[in-house]
């Protein structure tokens, strides 16, 4: 892993300041993984975790992943959401 990562790291400088270790490269496909879509029983099958509790704190999300949940759910940030009561809704209140 050493030599691999020397060699990685003569090509490209700026992996001489980062950490290069068999966890990093675990950490970094549940990442992928997990960015990708492919949902957590999936990502703890491959890594083979007992318990689904330790693949979801190996693959923290991240805040790209967040935004872009939010951005799925309507809350972008761009426009507030307002509820605003139909007809039915109302005359439903109204009869209480």
């Amino acid at each position: 892993m050493r030599r691999a990562a020397a060699k990685a790291a003569a090509i490209r400088p700026v992996l001489s300041d980062k950490p290069i270790s068999p966890h990093i490269f675990r950490h970094s496909l549940a990442m992928k993984l997990l960015q990708s879509g492919v949902d957590l029983l999936t990502i703890q099958a491959w890594l083979g975790h007992a318990q689904v509790a330790t693949t979801h704190r190996y693959a923290a999300a991240d805040v790209e992943m967040m935004r872009n949940g939010l951005g799925k759910g309507g809350v972008d940030g761009n426009r507030g959401v307002r509820f605003r009561p139909n007809d039915v809704v109302l005359q439903l209140l109204n009869s209480i």
